[in-house]
């Protein structure tokens, strides 16, 4: 008779980079990988996963992660760096 395993919550770890995203998932207790069997990503941002975040699955159940190697959002800008034109600007 096989034994179930505790059902864990999947946390969600899209848009993180890949190595916070593995050690999120193994802290929760499962287990990290890429799609089609390949190792747990290195290095890029999460794209996608599978199952989705706050879904439950048995404690060490695989989770993939997919990967897109570019800047996390959190990198980028909210609003751009003011310019020297726009200082000189003056109200109509």
């Amino acid at each position: 008779m096989r034994r179930h395993r505790p059902v864990v919550e999947v946390p969600d770890v899209v848009g993180l980079g890949a190595d916070d995203a593995c050690a999120i998932v193994r802290r929760a207790g499962l287990v990290p990988a890429g799609p089609e069997g390949m190792p747990a990503p290195e290095e890029g941002v999460v794209v996608a996963q599978a199952p989705i975040g706050a879904a439950g699955a048995e404690e060490g159940a695989t989770v993939v992660l997919i990967t897109q190697h570019g800047r996390r959002p959190a990198d980028d800008p909210l609003t751009p760096p003011p310019t020297e034109e726009a200082d000189t600007l003056q109200p109509a």
